[in-house]
């Protein structure tokens, strides 16, 4: 049975901070290497089916025109997904305007998300089931439409604690909403710490050497990052 995984960044870096305390470890990251075959190993034991994950699809935002922010890391995290991981990736500028705060929320990716989970069950043997890693009951039209083509659903979440509940109960408690029991990160946590090691890498600015956690493709110096944030903060004063 072929299925997807889909994404939604946002909501998933909303649980992080939950998953780092289940851990005990203050440096806890997200192994996304491992994420997809975690999720394809749990739906074969629920499913008792020989399982191929043929893609994972992630939907994330990036702040732009932001005052005092620089998106590099931000970057830098969705080109490691990319390249790194494989993912397929779907990032939606959130423009603030050089505004404190950005008013009104966009739903760009929720409604990316969406309309491409629908595209891709349209197309003769793209999936059989579909992964939706989310916790907002704005899929809910989605999983409804996807079963009634005839495409089966999983949900992958969080059970939560101690009052953090980020799935929204109609998910939960709904009747026939999924195909398979959902398959909850929290239980496997530990497969999922990510282990960075330190290492001495060139600015590709300046050229001078650094030692470093970093492992996208391009990499800046601190003092490199500097110069770039004061010069930003420049332009926005001036209007560039």
């Amino acid at each position: 049975m072929k299925a997807m995984l889909f994404i939604d960044g946002s909501w998933l870096y909303h649980v992080r901070p939950y998953l780092l305390n289940l851990c005990e470890d203050p440096d806890f990251e997200l192994d996304y290497r491992t994420l997809p075959k975690i999720v394809q190993d749990q739906l074969g034991q629920v499913a008792d089916l020989k399982i191929d994950l043929v893609r994972t699809y992630y939907f994330g935002t990036i702040a732009i025109n932001k005052l005092g922010h620089d998106n590099i890391r931000e970057r830098q995290f969705y080109e490691m997904l990319a390249k790194r991981c494989n993912y397929n990736t779907e990032i939606y500028e959130h423009d603030f305007k050089n505004k404190e705060v950005l008013g009104r929320k966009e739903n760009c990716l929720e409604v990316g998300l969406t309309t491409t989970a629908l595209s891709l069950a349209f197309q003769n043997s793209s999936f059989d089931i579909a992964c939706i890693l989310a916790g907002d009951i704005d899929y809910l039209p989605l999983i409804k439409q996807l079963r009634a083509i005839g495409k089966r659903v999983v949900l992958v979440d969080v059970k939560g604690n101690n009052g953090f509940h980020p799935v929204h109960h109609r998910l939960m408690d709904e009747i026939n909403l999924f195909d398979y029991p959902s398959i909850h990160l929290d239980d496997h946590v530990s497969k999922m710490h990510y282990h960075r090691t330190e290492a001495i890498r060139k600015c590709d600015s300046c050229g001078r050497e650094e030692a470093t956690i970093f492992t996208s493709d391009w990499f800046y110096c601190n003092n490199c990052r500097e110069e770039y944030k004061l010069l930003r903060s420049k332009q926005i004063v001036e209007g560039v």
